[in-house]
């Protein structure tokens, strides 16, 4: 059956694109915000470790995914931190398990936007990444509602590690 629908029916009468980009980048630069705070930790970990007796070996490299790695060596069970780093060694691991592909795909994707009838938006993110000479292609739809429940998540998460991370810092060997 061939029903001809007027647009109006369907459609909002205007999408007021200003303010979706707004909500959309605000949406953005909180998630950037709360992954530098947690991210911040990384760094005054390695660093407190390094200047620890038994941290002469500790590595401290200029990208935060090194950086990440690095503390991950060192806090390792069987590494000279794994005693007081068991559980911010499991923190640290669950946030790179949730967040770091999250993380790549926000700081290097190019977002599209879309908005349905309703006049709620949609992400559409694209990366493109190349490792060892080979494309590696992400994509990533996420609509309003999971986007702001993914922020929340983001948030805890981080706070949670940074949380631990100075515990760890706290309680390494002098």
């Amino acid at each position: 059956m061939n029903v001809a629908v007027e647009p109006s029916t369907f459609l909002p009468e205007r999408t007021n694109w200003e303010t979706i980009f707004a909500e959309v980048n605000a949406w953005r630069g909180s998630c950037l915000h709360h992954f530098s705070t947690g991210e911040m930790a990384v760094p005054e970990t390695l660093l407190a470790l390094s200047s620890t007796p038994i941290g002469a070996k500790v590595r401290l490299r200029h990208l935060i995914g090194q950086r990440f790695e690095d503390l991950s060596v060192a806090i390792a069970p069987d590494r000279p931190f794994g005693d007081v780093g068991t559980v911010a060694f499991a923190e640290l691991s669950k946030y790179r398990e949730r967040q770091e592909a999250f993380r790549a795909l926000l700081c290097h994707g190019v977002i599209k936007v879309t908005v349905d009838p309703t006049g709620q938006w949609t992400l559409i993110i694209r990366s493109l990444s190349v490792r060892g000479r080979q494309a590696e292609r992400a994509l990533m739809i996420i609509e309003r509602n999971d986007a702001e429940a993914r922020l929340a998540s983001l948030k805890s998460e981080g706070q949670r590690l940074a949380s631990t991370l100075g515990q760890l810092r706290k309680n390494a060997p002098v």
